[in-house]
């Protein structure tokens, strides 16, 4: 008798399951909503830390190269190689998505991720390197800065790195236009 009950229990909810899944999470009923939202989380982003990093990570602003725009959808933070017996940070923004991939810093400098600027800063937010990548640049490699690029408003805590890269204005590269101006913020690594 018990297994009947069990078994009754068990096609009573997947007949609710089946049901189409917009009327039940609209109406908002407490015991059977739970289920549909459940399988909703793990696919949209495999559970609670997840959602939260893409959410934290964002860059905005202005990268162009003879005034051809780049755009830069996704940033990242990674530990690089000491310099100086200080940490250093690399910030990855990039056009394409860096999830998954094992050397970020690298496949974007090879050309792997799109347009790309790739910045390496120690704690106090010095930059120690800077290196880009744009359709438009004559180089065919990546393009390294040192001078015209400033970091300001750098901040570093447990969890977030936030910042603003800039060139205050255009500035030449090898005979070519470039204006960064922007804004980030990613997890810390």
């Amino acid at each position: 008798m018990r297994r009947f009950f069990i078994c009754l229990a068990a096609i009573a909810a997947l007949a609710a399951c089946s049901k189409p899944a917009a009327p039940p999470a609209a109406a908002g009923g407490a015991a059977q909503p739970a289920p549909p939202t459940a399988p909703a989380g793990p696919a949209a982003g495999g559970g609670g830390a997840a959602p939260t990093a893409p959410a934290a990570a964002s860059v905005s602003g202005t990268f162009t190269v003879d005034g051809k725009p780049a755009t830069l959808s996704f940033a990242g933070a990674y530990k690089d190689e000491p310099f100086g017996g200080q940490p250093v940070t690399a910030l990855v923004f990039t056009q394409n998505d860096q999830k998954g991939d094992a050397q970020p810093a690298d496949d974007a400098l090879f050309r792997k991720l799109g347009d790309a600027i790739v910045a390496k800063v120690q704690p106090d937010g010095t930059l120690i390197e800077f290196d880009l990548v744009h359709a438009a640049l004559k180089e065919p490699s990546s393009v390294s800065l040192s001078g015209p690029v400033t970091l300001k408003d750098f901040k570093l805590d447990a969890s977030v790195l936030s910042g603003h890269l800039t060139t205050s204005g255009p500035t030449d590269v090898f005979g070519q236009s470039v204006v960064i101006d922007l804004t980030f913020r990613a997890p810390a690594p």
